[in-house]
């Protein structure tokens, strides 16, 4: 009898505590909400009741909580170059590459950016277009700005940014889907970058990433120019590595932190890199079995300041490389039935 009362006397410390728990949570909640609502309308003048009204009235979704938990970067290199170079979506970017060739010329021209990059890039993030995401960005950035405690800060400001996009544009706050992140567009630009990078290409009076490529060709290259991308510059090259220059070479952190004389004391060669105080580094990439090693330089980093992962970078490269080379093909193809027509001489 005195361990059953002992029980129920643990089991009632533990259901007050987790009340207690669960009401502070909520006190908390209320006060980060309030706190965010005053700031918007000191900041930017806006009405702190709508705000507050606005953010009460939205669910945390814990299937946006879960897919932050487990991005598709967080696999090895071997299965995540697969979800990005498949035939459809390489003969995918050929054919709207071939659609919109004059403002990817244009853009590359003005911008300085390869054509199949851009190309690559909104092929990676919305297949062309055509899967832009089906989340309420609202809903996305509430939910990681207030129930994510290990990005909400960075996420609470892209919800002040897409408030300000919102209002900007002429938006229905609750109307604009995107990803789980709260990216948008056929580029996935998150609120601040739609901001700052976004541009009216088509000189059409409106900046229009969701039904517009070309608006979202120039924004894409005004992106990358704006991130350090240079003309010409030197991407990556797949290399080979004795133990000793692994070791020695390859880094983890996502940053250029080796010199071209450094490399080339050890036995890498770096003739393809042009400028000789250019920074550059070598990444390590699983496969199966074992590492494959790929020299990168400043483009190669500009990719990751589209998204912070060297995969995704070599990803982005390795299929603008696979558009250009169906289009070569196709343009050798096409040659070659153009002679076999010609009347012999």
């Amino acid at each position: 009898m005195k361990k059953i009362k002992k029980l129920m006397r643990c089991l009632a410390v533990l259901m007050f505590s987790l009340t207690l728990n669960t009401v502070q949570a909520k006190d908390n909640l209320a006060t980060r909400l309030q706190s965010f609502a005053e700031q918007m309308e000191k900041d930017h003048q806006f009405d702190s009741k709508e705000i507050l009204k606005t953010l009460q009235s939205l669910q945390v979704s814990k299937d946006i909580i879960a897919k932050m938990n487990h991005p598709a970067e967080s696999l090895p290199w071997h299965r995540y170059r697969p979800i990005w170079m498949k035939d459809k979506r390489i003969s995918g970017g050929l054919q709207f590459y071939q659609k919109y060739q004059t403002e990817l010329e244009n853009a590359e021209k003005q911008y300085g950016v390869d054509k199949m990059m851009i190309t690559a890039i909104i092929g990676i993030e919305s297949f062309y277009g055509s899967h832009q995401g089906t989340y309420p960005v609202l809903d996305a950035l509430y939910t990681l700005g207030f129930h994510y405690p290990k990005r909400a800060p960075f996420f609470k400001s892209e919800l002040a940014q897409y408030f300000l996009l919102a209002r900007e544009q002429q938006w229905s706050l609750s109307d604009i889907k995107g990803s789980y992140a709260g990216a948008m567009g056929m580029g996935q630009f998150i609120s601040s970058s739609y901001r700052a990078y976004g541009v009216d290409f088509n000189q059409d009076g409106k900046v229009d990433l969701f039904n517009d490529p070309v608006d979202m060709i120039g924004s894409v290259a005004n992106y990358f120019k704006r991130h350090g991308w240079k003309k010409d510059g030197f991407v990556a090259k797949k290399i080979v590595l004795n133990n000793q220059q692994a070791n020695q070479l390859v880094q983890k952190k996502l940053q250029l932190s080796k010199q071209l004389t450094e490399l080339a004391a050890s036995g890498v060669s770096v003739e393809e890199i042009k400028q000789k105080d250019a920074k550059i580094a070598i990444f390590a990439f699983k496969q199966k079995d074992f590492n494959e090693h790929w020299l990168v330089a400043n483009n190669f980093y500009s990719i990751t300041r589209y998204n912070h992962n060297a995969m995704y970078a070599l990803a982005a490269f390795q299929l603008s490389e696979a558009i250009k080379q169906q289009m070569i093909q196709q343009q050798t193809v096409q040659q070659q039935v153009i002679q076999q027509r010609k009347p012999s001489q």
